[in-house]
């Protein structure tokens, strides 16, 4: 992982008219970010159901970036991109060392 990397869940139900726009708004930033790994986490299987009580989810879209649930619903690619920016650079100052 470099050392920016963000990891951006999206956890996502079937039967959520919501989660297909915000898998497209979170695909879409992905495209054009560099060191962002985007995963959508179904609870439509086992995995994503355990996924999603680790976050403690109570409705579907919610987006968790590096491990902290930051949206439940469908942000705007703005929003979604200014936190993404702001984890980058966390990222980056935790990770740099000056010896």
């Amino acid at each position: 992982m470099a050392k920016d990397s963000v990891y951006l869940e999206v956890v996502t139900s079937p039967n959520c008219v919501h989660s297909p726009k915000a898998m497209r708004v979170a695909r879409n930033i992905a495209r054009k970010q560099a060191n962002l790994i985007l995963l959508e986490v179904s609870i439509a299987t086992n995995e994503g159901l355990e996924r999603a009580k680790e976050y403690n989810v109570q409705a579907t879209p919610t987006i968790a970036i590096n491990g902290k649930v930051a949206f439940v619903g469908v942000p705007t690619p703005q929003a979604l991109h200014d936190i993404i920016v702001e984890e980058q650079a966390r990222e980056k100052e935790r990770t740099s060392y000056f010896f």
